[in-house]
Formats: structure tokens, C-alpha cells, sequence
């Protein structure tokens, strides 16, 4: 079993993935935005009545 050498960089979506709670709020504001988006989107296209 090989370790990691103390002068090896972690990837960065790693080290994401190793923090738990930086995750969950990345998750969050992603899919906040993505909703926000959506909505804007769909205001937008809909026809003026």
C-alpha cells in the first residue's frame, strides 16, 4: 500500500470531498442559484398577457 508523499498536492475536488461541511454548502448555493436561474428563465419566456 503506497501513502502520499508529504510534498504531493491533493487534487482540489479532493479536498473538497474531504470536507464535509465546505461540501454541503457548495451543494447548497449551487443549487439555490440553479433555482434562482430557473425561475428568472421561466418570468422571462413566459408571454406578456
Amino acid at each position: 500500500m503506497t501513502t502520499a508523499q508529504p510534498d504531493e498536492q491533493m487534487p482540489f475536488m479532493q479536498r473538497l470531498y474531504n470536507r464535509i461541511w465546505l461540501l454541503a454548502i457548495v451543494a447548497l448555493v449551487f443549487f439555490t442559484l440553479s433555482y434562482v436561474v430557473w425561475g428568472l428563465i421561466d418570468i422571462y419566456t413566459v408571454p406578456m398577457g
